[in-house]
């Protein structure tokens, strides 16, 4: 029997640390969530010889905030190439 198994078998005896699993998993969702959020933003410049400028194809009225709040855009920044 593995390790992960023997802990979770324990575990279900004690209600106490569902919190703190429900917790860890929502802010470990979050992290990798910004993460992949960020490494797709235009101000990201994943290939310095061909688009060494990513940001000089973000059209005006594309929306490239993570949040907006009463404004309109036309059209979500989307990008091309990595």
């Amino acid at each position: 029997m593995g390790q992960l198994q023997q802990f979770l078998k324990r575990s279900a005896s004690k209600p106490e640390i569902y919190p703190l699993f429900i917790i860890l998993g929502g802010a470990l969702t979050g992290a990798v969530y910004m993460g992949t959020h960020q490494a797709r933003a235009p101000d990201v410049v994943w290939n310095h010889k061909t688009n060494a400028e990513p940001w000089q194809s973000v059209k005006d009225g594309d929306q490239v905030k993570l949040a907006t709040i009463n404004q309109k855009y036309e059209r979500r920044y989307n990008r091309k190439e990595w």
